[in-house]
């Protein structure tokens, strides 16, 4: 059991030894890009893996004739002959094999020989002498060089595809300059499309359309409008052009349109159709300080038309024919993105309207629903209300001597508390009289006005509505709430050692008294009030100099 053990263990460990050496062949031959340095990876990695005393890996010429590349290790240099017996005999087998993995070939010389087959038609042979271990290779090894000649199978040709790539790109470079310059326009078409094409409006397609055509085609200066005659709208942008010409007048693109369409051969334009201008010489004025060299019109909806004009190029040479057949499509391009920004423009306007619309209808919507559950809370309060009322009514038929305590009370509470809330309200606890306010008859009224040397203010208390209909004769009207506006008008400079005879008071109210409680709070001392019938007391007369219409 111990021995079956110490098999299976040292199986394990063999696989593991052979999983590492497949591991560091790969990175080995991931980090070398040479034919030579590659083999020489391959037979050490080879002759390594499975102990081998010697060994040889060759690397065929073109076609298998000449220019082969031998590399040896722990044994001498191979003969030529042996050689070309060797790829004869491989070479047969070749034709004889479906696919181009590599395989064992049997030879007396060598115990292991292995052949791979290259894509482009070389062959490399790899042959290794005896174990150090003296024992026979098994098929483990066998495996083990399988997967190692897989791995140099496949960086060798990667590396020879990568060769033969570097040296055809490096032919055509020498040998095509031209094709280059239109690779350098394609790709300025394709970086126009990208930037153009994730634009949302006109305005920035011509901000990235001119700049990119100018920079490729070597021009300074430039410029291209856009009209739009139904909208009115004007889109112009230049460069290299001082001073920076205006167009925002509909006259002056007209112009600058007419005189282009007559440089073109086709009057008739279609949408989305570019002409190329074929004579300059009329538009060569149209902008100071611009002598275009070359130009474009083109029409990017009904009403919607354009022109493009192009300066001198940086460099004294034509531009080729292929050259402007790119400037021609990069031009026919631009204009289906201003299309497309255009068509985009409308259809954000066209949503944003949409969206308005939408939060009109949701508002309306939400009003309605409002309005729906309000009348919904109104029916039922209705419904309860006339439950309430049919209750009611039917409890009136039974009143309750509760009932008119209870109304008498409510109203006395109602009462008092609009009472507080008025202004006019009547005060619940009658307010103390000062001391210094004294009551008198008319009679002494009278006596006073017609002795006293300083003649005495007479003044009615009572709101204004009352004087109007009857008062005494000469009475200054002062109600309480306006005595706070009267008096720094026609008071404050009065003598307040002049008598003050007041009245005018009613069943709720003592307005003489609240005239005559404002009057002492202002140091007036010699305060009277007249307490009998309005009959009475309208007989009484004085000349006062203040008449109620000053007051007012």
């Amino acid at each position: 059991m111990n021995r079956e053990n110490c098999l299976i263990t040292e199986n394990f460990e063999r696989k593991d030894y052979h999983l590492s050496v497949i591991r560091e062949t790969a990175a080995q031959l991931s980090c070398v890009r040479h034919p030579k340095q590659i083999l020489e990876s391959f037979l050490m990695s080879a002759q390594g893996g499975v102990g081998a005393l010697g060994g040889f890996a060759l690397l065929t010429g073109e076609n298998n004739i000449g220019g082969s590349t031998l590399l040896c290790r722990g044994i001498d240099t191979i003969q030529d002959q042996y050689i070309n017996d060797l790829i004869n005999q491989v070479s047969d087998c070749i034709i004889n094999k479906s696919d181009s993995s590599p395989f064992f070939i049997q030879n007396s010389t060598f115990i292991l020989l292995l052949a791979c087959p290259i894509e482009d038609g070389r062959l490399v042979l790899m042959g290794l002498t005896q174990a150090m271990h003296g024992k026979e290779y098994d098929s483990d090894d066998r495996q083990l060089l399988m997967s190692i000649a897989s791995l140099f199978q496949i960086s060798l040709n990667s590396a020879l595809f990568s060769t033969r790539v570097e040296l055809l790109n490096a032919q055509l470079q020498k040998q095509n300059i031209d094709l280059d310059r239109q690779v350098f326009h394609l790709n300025a078409l394709r970086e126009l499309s990208l930037e153009a094409g994730q634009a949302l409006n006109v305005e920035s397609v011509l901000s990235a359309f001119l700049p990119t055509l100018l920079g490729r085609f070597s021009r300074y200066q430039g410029i291209v409008a856009v009209y739009n005659r139904e909208t009115g709208a004007i889109y112009l942008k230049s460069m290299g052009i001082e001073p920076e010409p205006v167009i925002n007048d509909s006259s002056q693109v007209d112009r600058m349109l007419f005189l282009t369409l007559a440089g073109v051969q086709n009057k008739h334009i279609q949408p989305l159709q570019v002409e190329p201008l074929i004579q300059m010489e009329q538009i060569s004025s149209i902008i100071q300080g611009f002598v275009p060299e070359s130009g474009f019109l083109f029409l990017v909806k009904e009403q919607m038309y354009g022109a493009l004009l192009l300066g001198s190029p940086l460099e004294d040479r034509k531009l080729s024919e292929q050259e402007q057949e790119l400037l021609f499509a990069s031009v026919a391009q631009s204009v289906l993105h201003i299309k497309n920004a255009d068509s985009f423009d409308t259809i954000v306007n066209l949503n944003r309207d949409l969206a308005k619309q939408n939060e009109a209808l949701r508002q309306t919507i939400d009003e309605l629903t409002n309005a729906q559950k309000r009348i919904s809370a109104l029916e039922a309060a209705a419904k309860r209300i006339a439950h309430i009322i049919t209750r009611k009514a039917d409890r009136l038929m039974h009143v309750r001597p509760l009932d008119f305590v209870l109304i008498i009370g409510i109203s006395i509470i109602i009462g008092l508390i609009f009472n507080l809330q008025s202004p006019k309200g009547i005060p619940i606890m009658p307010i103390p009289r000062p001391d210094l306010v004294k009551s008198i008859s008319v009679e002494a009224a009278k006596k006073m006005i017609e002795t006293e040397s300083i003649s005495p203010l007479l003044i009615d208390a009572r709101p204004r509505e009352f004087y109007d209909i009857s008062h005494a004769k000469g009475a200054i009207n002062v109600p309480p709430y306006l005595f706070d506006s009267i008096y720094p008008i026609s008071f404050a400079n009065e003598d307040a050692e002049r008598p003050l005879i007041i009245y005018g008071r009613s069943f709720s109210r003592l307005y003489d008294e609240d005239v005559a409680r404002k009057f002492f709070n202002y140091d007036h001392e010699k305060i009277y009030l007249v307490e009998d019938n309005f009959e009475r007391i309208s007989t009484l007369k004085t000349d006062n100099k203040k008449t109620s219409e000053e007051i007012k």
